[in-house]
Formats: structure tokens, C-alpha cells, sequence
């Protein structure tokens, strides 16, 4: 295993999945929001993803309407930044 970064603020769930992910490298895609597990994922060279992406993918294929996900998502706990926002929106445009 590589060394790693610091990783207190990964907690023991997130680090499980991530060790799971690790044992199967080669074809793990992990779905990653937690600033520190994203960190401890690129240290690794582990494949990842988060919620901003999925959501742009389920817009892209007409699955979802991006504003409305959006907006559902920002009445939860979960946040994006405008900056993030902003550069969501511009990938959907064609």
C-alpha cells in the first residue's frame, strides 16, 4: 500500500469501504462527497466519484432535472459550493 496522507477525519465506515475498494482496485469506482476520503482515495489511485457527478450524468441522460435535484439536495445536509455549482451547470450545457 502507498503511503498515505493523514486520514483522522475519515471515519471507520468511509474507511472500510475504502479498504474494500482497495482489495479490488483494478475495477472499484467508489462514490466519494467527504473532502478527506476524496484526499485518501487519490492518495490511494482509487478510482472515484460523488454525488455532483452522478447527478450530472442522471441529467445528461434525461433522467433527472438538474435545477430541481438541485434544489432537493441543498434541503438536505449535503452542500455544494457556488463555484461547484456553476461549473456543474456549464458541463450540461452542449
Amino acid at each position: 500500500m502507498p503511503l498515505l496522507p493523514k486520514t483522522s477525519g475519515v471515519d471507520a465506515g468511509e474507511a472500510a469501504v475504502i479498504s474494500l475498494a482497495w482489495q479490488h482496485r483494478h475495477n472499484a469506482l467508489l462514490s466519494v462527497d467527504d473532502k478527506d476520503g476524496r484526499k485518501l482515495c487519490d492518495a490511494l489511485g482509487l478510482t472515484r466519484t460523488g454525488t455532483a457527478d452522478v447527478l450530472l450524468a442522471a441529467a445528461r441522460a434525461g433522467l433527472v432535472d438538474f435545477e430541481s435535484a438541485v434544489t432537493r439536495l441543498q434541503a438536505t445536509s449535503f452542500r455544494l459550493s457556488n463555484a461547484v455549482l456553476k461549473e456543474l451547470r456549464s458541463r450540461l450545457q452542449p
